[in-house]
């Protein structure tokens, strides 16, 4: 039982050591709408902005960024990926 206690009161302490540490990198991330792993019992973190999930290969290029004779893609102006959910600017075509 005694281990036990230690064991519960360590996890504790390295929970809120990682809440002190990365206290300020947590309210951005949460300001900027990131999502927050707690990581490596308390101790990391990893931050992932959700937009990216959005991105995706380009289908007309199939993400190489170069069209037909061997010019820039007209349809993701060639980066090679295309944000899902939007509409292609008429001024990239």
């Amino acid at each position: 039982m005694a281990i036990r206690g230690v064991a519960k009161g360590l996890a504790r302490w390295m929970r809120a050591t990682g809440d002190r540490l990365f206290g300020k990198d947590d309210a951005l991330a949460r300001d900027n709408g990131w999502t927050i792993e707690v990581r490596r019992g308390g101790l990391g973190r990893t931050y992932r902005d959700p937009r990216f999930d959005r991105l995706s290969r380009c289908p007309e290029c199939g993400g190489s960024g170069r069209g037909a004779l061997d010019l820039r893609c007209g349809l993701c102006a060639g980066a090679g990926r295309i944000t899902l959910g939007t509409q292609p600017s008429l001024a990239r075509r």
